[in-house]
């Protein structure tokens, strides 16, 4: 089941919203924990038993760890839980690759690992298992914030609207939001996942012919256009794909009284790479920098005793570490595929570089507009590596790029895969890119507010109001169309 289907719309999804806020307290998140599993059975089947295990075994090590009152054996259940946590995710998720390289170095087949190798993987795994070492920390950290009930846990890692594809949700903040419930916003959350379902729909998925039939093309068939136009095309995808989800979490979020995390903030208008992280994939970012960089930079710093070593700082020292590491584990989380870890590692030079000396050059030197011209053209090769079914179309792609690609452009060309429909999509997609909205509503709205308010009178903002309504409802109108016409697909971040 997902978000887009239609049993979820007009079945599963008023049902979780009729019984989800006229029960209260307990009774609610019980009731919303079962809907999770719900959800997440008719979306992955039997490895909801993965998901259940991972609620049962994080409830009980959150209880060892919270209970122990010396810290030496606090932070052995600590270590414990979150390797196995750990342990379960690489066997679901990375086995088949590790094996896959294994069977490519020694030159042979290892049937014994091949019989118990999954073929799939529960999807979302990557993200309750963040969740899960969030409990586990944060509980280590502060003691007060282990739940003691189990449907606590159940509806924390199973929530429904962010159980595939997060938002990542951190433990102590959640933790006051399950404790005490949130803002009940009806009408604004119908909104939020009307025009996140419209996002999906209407654009991303439009996008998405284009993207998947230029990717089609056999290796060394590109042309710089074709290469660019894919490239290009996916940029805007995969943007306006996973910010339709998340706006459709955030809705649904707030129909259920939860106030769910943002994930984005117009990442494509970054100036730099570490802006583009402070953008994009909020919740990710945000907990790669928690559990993993400060952690691993902090360290780095107490184990160096000099103020420098190798010319550089310490500082600067932990800073390259940790940027690496916590790069590297970003790309390994994405998938298990070499082209992810490059790209995960890509971005890592770009931030080092920036912190070592480009930073401080572009801030003080370099036109605004060229400073986020640059993080777009960094983000957009990245994207090219990310997008390759291997790396062998990644170096294809990005020589073709380069204007060195080796099509001729009498077999595949741009006009193939462009028509009207993708230019629309394509169009739609740069103007919710980038904050048109926001400076209409900055500036315009309020003016055109209070003209109607003191000139108009009460009749004309009556029937702006109508105007919105209806605008909102034929959008809804389409995007169902489009749902009914068989054009939607997954989301692109179910894959990770």
């Amino acid at each position: 089941m997902q978000f887009g289907s239609l049993i979820f719309i007009f079945l599963f999804l008023p049902v979780a919203i009729f019984f989800g806020n006229i029960l209260k307290n307990k009774a609610k998140k019980w009731f919303l924990a079962l809907a999770g599993f719900l959800f997440y059975y008719f979306g992955m089947g039997v490895y909801l038993n993965i998901l259940l295990f991972s609620i049962i075994l994080n409830y009980i090590f959150g209880l060892l760890i919270s209970g122990s009152k010396n810290e030496k054996i606090s932070g052995f259940y600590l270590t414990s839980g979150i390797t196995l946590n750990v342990l379960l995710l690489v066997f679901y998720k990375y086995s088949g690759f590790i094996v896959s390289n294994i069977e490519a170095v020694i030159g042979t087949e290892i049937l014994l690992l091949r019989s118990i190798i999954p073929e799939t993987f529960p999807v979302g795994i990557s993200f309750f298992t963040f969740v899960a070492i969030s409990y586990l920390v944060d509980i280590h950290r502060n003691k007060d914030l282990c739940f003691k009930d189990p449907f606590d846990v159940a509806f924390t890692f199973s929530f429904f609207p962010k159980v595939f594809s997060g938002p990542i949700t951190f433990h102590n903040k959640f933790y006051k939001i399950v404790k005490g419930g949130g803002l009940f916003s009806f009408e604004e959350g119908v909104k939020r996942f009307v025009f996140g379902l419209a996002k999906k729909v209407l654009i991303a998925d439009v996008l998405a012919k284009c993207v998947n039939e230029i990717f089609k093309i056999p290796a060394g068939e590109f042309t710089f256009g074709l290469a660019w136009v894919g490239v290009l095309a996916f940029t805007l995808q995969i943007y306006i794909d996973f910010a339709g989800y998340t706006d459709m979490a955030v809705g649904l979020g707030k129909m259920l009284g939860f106030e769910i995390p943002e994930n984005f903030n117009f990442p494509y208008i970054a100036t730099s790479i570490r802006d583009f992280w402070k953008r994009w994939h909020i919740t990710l970012s945000n907990w790669l920098q928690l559990y993993i960089f400060l952690p691993v930079a902090y360290r780095i710093m107490r184990k160096i005793k000099e103020d420098r070593k190798f010319g550089f700082k310490v500082e600067d020292i932990a800073y390259f570490a940790a940027s690496f590491i916590t790069m590297l584990i970003c790309g390994i989380w994405h998938g298990a595929e070499w082209t992810f870890i490059i790209w995960g590692l890509f971005h890592g030079l770009f931030l080092i570089i920036e912190h070592w000396k480009l930073g401080k050059f572009m801030k003080k030197k370099v036109w605004k507009p060229l400073q986020i011209l640059y993080s777009l053209l960094v983000v957009t090769v990245g994207w090219a590596i990310f997008r390759a079914s291997d790396m062998s179309q990644a170096f294809d792609l990005l020589r073709s790029m380069a204007g060195f690609g080796g099509g001729d452009g009498t077999r595949y060309f741009v006009s193939l895969y462009v028509n009207s429909e993708t230019i629309l999509a394509a169009s739609a997609g740069i103007f919710i890119s980038f904050p048109f909205f926001k400076a209409l509503e900055k500036h315009l709205v309020p003016m055109v507010e209070k003209r109607i308010s003191f000139e108009m009178g009460t009749p004309l903002r009556i029937f702006s109001q109508a105007i919105g309504y209806i605008f909102f409802l034929t959008v809804f109108y389409v995007s169902i169309l489009a749902v009914i016409g068989g054009t939607y697909s997954p989301f692109i971040y179910f894959r990770f």
